[in-house]
């Protein structure tokens, strides 16, 4: 009996051997078919495991894993890096002829689909082909000038750093096992600093003074609990149950009135900032949740996230680190209404890569410099086809802001910080506190029209009103062309007022009579 037992555990044992030598060498296969097909004219890879038994690589690349020979010759590494939630683990293949990185591929990570799924896109590993492998590589948001820069994936900068820093081990260790260079030392994490990863608490800033919200202190507030969906702008919808005190109530305990406030920013730990007006406020409670589910929110979504139940996602911030009341916004009185083609057509695109479309935009900040006034307390406001209404600070719309106006979804708000979608997409328009600028190719779709002519004319006062332009019955209106010829009309004229827009030239009309050509904007006296 006592045999028969042993025996059968001799058997078990060599199962479990052969199927784990099994599963190794079916991995290493896999990894050596994804070597080779850097090397279609190579014979053989030959995995090489105690390739980090050097001191010099060991004390300065802790992230070699293991190396292949390619016809005999070191070539390819991998390497890892801690990125977000976890290592990154990357294969970097060379050409010791050509000393240059031919590509890379990912193995495998742990980052949260929500920020990382484009690290592994054809779009993004493109920029890592053919690259001189005598510097370190430099992860740039925006703009690559020189041929190590490579730019982030939106929305995912610890995620991309995660990717360069491992490339870079590999760089460092080919370097010094084909060359005899000796580079600098490249760590195996991305520095703390650069994601600012404080998942306990988050802060409150007002005029006065500031309070620092603890995760767990906030389980103490009273809490709301109820079922939200989630809409984004790509039109995903996500049901979800959520728990966690409302904004106010917090408030309250510090001795603070939310309703007195005209408006609160909120940024996340990843840079993304929403900002919700009064209005919104007082039709909403902000709520700060810390449970989804029925189960705490992940780390990658902490301290809190916000939600918004009767808005769109672009207000339901993850990650939240910051929240600003602010006091003061100024109010909007819009003077001039613009058409986008004619207020911009002597600005030079720049071709921004978001999410691995290149498509003709237009930097916001140049936009500002346009106009006469801006007032640095009011706010720069988006709408969309949709229905959506976004405001963002001035200051931040200045800084590396851009409106997409080609390709899918144009014209769009991109930056480097805003994810797919979190933008406002099909814009009609958007406004400072005293310029308003229209799309007509997308407002035509939320006015009231006519057929002129044969040809669909929007009420001018419609498109005024939507743009955010109010008067009263003193006020005087003066239509401008581009090469600055005016026509004064007034209110009665406004009803039996339209524009037509063909192309990039969009006309002025009254009643079934064209007054002005190539309209470049409507004044309001």
């Amino acid at each position: 009996m006592n045999n028969k037992k042993f025996y059968y555990i001799i058997i078990a044992v060599t199962i479990i051997i052969i199927g784990t030598l099994f599963l190794t060498q079916n991995k290493a296969s896999e990894e050596e078919k994804i070597v080779m097909s850097f090397y279609p004219e190579a014979k053989k890879a030959e995995l090489i495991k105690d390739i980090a038994d050097d001191i010099f690589v060991s004390l300065n690349f802790p992230s070699v894993k293991r190396g292949y020979k390619i016809d005999g010759e070191i070539k390819a590494y991998v390497t890892d890096c801690i990125g977000y939630n976890g290592p990154v683990e990357v294969l970097s293949a060379f050409d010791t002829e050509e000393n240059k990185l031919i590509g890379i591929k990912i193995l495998k990570h742990e980052e949260s689909l929500d920020y990382a799924e484009h690290i592994e896109k054809d779009w993004f590993l493109e920029r890592f082909k053919n690259i001189f492998a005598g510097k370190y590589l430099n992860l740039v948001v925006l703009d690559k000038e020189n041929d190590e820069d490579i730019v982030q994936v939106t929305g995912a900068t610890v995620s991309s750093q995660a990717v360069v820093t491992a490339v870079n081990a590999a760089v460092g260790v080919f370097q010094y096992q084909n060359n005899n260079v000796e580079m600098a030392k490249v760590a195996d994490v991305v520095p703390q600093e650069m994601w600012q990863k404080d998942i306990n608490s988050f802060l409150i800033n007002w005029e006065e003074g500031s309070v620092r919200i603890d995760t767990d202190e906030i389980k103490q507030y009273e809490q709301l609990e109820m079922d939200v969906t989630l809409i984004n702008t790509t039109g995903t919808e996500t049901d979800m149950h959520v728990k966690g005190p409302a904004l106010r109530h917090v408030l309250e305990k510090e001795g603070i009135n939310l309703s007195e406030y005209e408006g609160i920013g909120i940024t996340g730990r990843d840079g993304y900032y929403t900002l919700i007006d009064k209005e919104k406020l007082n039709l909403n409670d902000v709520i700060l949740v810390w449970e989804v589910d029925r189960k705490i929110i992940k780390d990658d979504e902490k301290p809190v996230r916000i939600a918004l139940p009767m808005e769109l996602g672009p207000y339901w911030v993850k990650m939240v680190s910051n929240i600003d009341l602010y006091k003061e916004i100024s109010p909007k009185d819009i003077d001039k209404v613009h058409i986008f083609n004619a207020l911009t057509e002597d600005i030079e695109p720049y071709y921004y890569e978001y999410y691995g479309s290149k498509d003709k935009s237009i930097e916001v900040g140049k936009i500002l410099r346009k106009f006469d006034i801006v007032d640095e307390k009011g706010f720069f406001t988006m709408g969309a086809v949709d229905g959506l209404s976004k405001n963002e600070t001035v200051s931040l719309v200045r800084q590396r802001y851009f409106i997409k106006v080609e390709g899918e979804n144009a014209p769009m708000n991109i930056s480097p910080n805003f994810k797919l979608g979190m933008n406002v997409k099909n814009m009609t328009h958007f406004s400072t506190t005293k310029d308003a600028v229209i799309f007509p190719e997308k407002i035509i779709d939320v006015v009231r029209t006519k057929d002129l002519n044969g040809v669909e004319a929007m009420l001018l006062e419609d498109v005024l009103l939507t743009a955010g332009m109010r008067w009263n019955d003193s006020n005087e209106f003066i239509a401008v062309s581009k090469t600055g010829e005016e026509i004064n009309f007034f209110l009665d004229d406004m009803l039996n007022s339209y524009i037509i827009s063909e192309g990039e030239k969009v006309s002025f009309y009254k009643d079934s009579k064209i007054l002005l050509t190539d309209l470049a904007r409507i004044e309001k006296k």
